[in-house]
C-alpha cells in the first residue's frame, strides 16, 4: 500500500465511523486498499480482506454496498489515468488478503485446529449446527450462530466492551449432560455487572426460553434480555444501547 492508498484507506474507515456504520468500519480496518492496473493505467479498486472477514461479506450485498459507496466518495476527484485523465467510477475487487509465512507456520495451524477442536466456545451451536445441516459463522477467530450475532459482537468490539460469545456454562445440578449445560448468545460485564444478551430466532418459544433464563438467575445473573434476530442485524446500535441501559439497572 502506498502513501496515496493508505490515505484512501484511512480516510474511507472514518467515513464509515463518521456515518454510523461502525461495524462495517471494523472490517475496514483489517481491510489492505490498493489498485489494479493494467499498464499504468488503473482499473479497479481491490480490497484485500481477512479470512474471516471474506467469509462474513462474500455474500452480504448490503456491506459490500457501504463499502463500495464510501470508497467512491473518498477517491472521487483523485484518480487519474496515464494520460492524467480523470478516472470515476471504477469496479471493485474483493481478493482474500494472502498471509505471510511465519517460521513453522504448520505446527502453528496444527495448534490452532487442536485448540479449536477442544474450545467449550460455540460447542452447542455447532452440534445444533451440523445436526440441522446449519452453518458457523467465523468472525475474529470467534464462532457465531448467525450474521445476527456477529453484528452484536462487532458492536460490542466498537465500544470495548468485555463479552464472551456463545459460551458454555455448566452447573452440576443432575449429572446429565443436556440438563447442567446451558450456551447463551453473549454473557456481557460492564461495570462488574454481568448480564446475557439473546438473538432470538424462534417466537413462541417462551417456555424453553423462560426455563433457560431461570437456570441461569439461580445463579445470581439476573439481567437476561431477548432481542429480535432482525433486529440485532439491521439496529445492533440499538439493540446494545438498549442492553446496557438495562444492565446498569442490575448494579448494586
Amino acid at each position: 500500500m502506498n502513501e496515496f492508498e493508505a490515505k484512501l484507506h484511512r480516510t474511507w474507515v472514518q467515513l464509515l465511523v463518521d456515518n454510523d456504520y461502525k461495524e462495517i468500519a471494523a472490517i475496514a480496518i483489517e481491510t489492505e486498499v490498493s489498485f489494479v492496473y493494467s499498464g499504468y493505467n488503473p482499473e479497479a479498486i481491490a480490497f484485500d480482506v481477512s479470512t474471516s472477514a471474506y467469509v462474513y461479506i462474500k455474500n452480504d450485498e448490503r456491506i459490500k454496498k457501504v463499502m463500495e459507496r464510501a470508497m467512491q466518495t473518498v477517491s472521487q476527484g483523485y484518480i487519474y489515468d496515464n494520460n492524467d485523465v480523470l478516472v470515476e467510477d471504477l469496479p471493485f475487487v474483493y481478493r482474500v488478503r494472502l498471509l505471510e509465512i511465519e517460521n513453522d507456520w504448520k505446527n502453528i495451524v496444527k495448534n490452532l485446529i487442536v485448540n479449536a477442536q477442544s474450545s467449550n466456545q460455540a460447542l452447542i451451536s455447532e452440534k445444533v449446527a451440523l445436526k440441522k445441516e446449519r452453518q458457523i459463522y467465523i468472525y475474529n477467530e470467534m464462532k457465531f450462530a448467525s450474521h445476527s450475532e456477529v453484528r452484536i459482537a462487532q458492536e460490542l468490539e466498537v465500544r470495548r466492551v468485555l463479552f464472551f460469545p456463545l459460551p458454555l456454562g455448566v452447573r452440576a445440578d443432575t449429572g446429565n449432560f443436556y440438563n447442567d449445560h446451558r450456551e447463551v448468545d453473549f454473557l456481557i460485564c460492564q461495570d462488574c455487572v454481568w448480564g446475557i444478551l439473546e438473538v432470538s430466532y424462534h417466537p413462541g418459544r417462551y417456555e424453553k426460553d423462560s426455563e433457560k433464563d431461570i437456570w441461569f438467575k439461580k445463579s445470581g445473573i439476573l439481567c437476561i434480555q431477548h432481542y429480535s434476530a432482525e433486529r440485532c442485524y439491521s439496529s445492533p446500535r440499538e439493540v446494545v444501547d438498549e442492553f446496557l441501559v438495562v444492565l446498569a439497572k442490575h448494579k448494586r
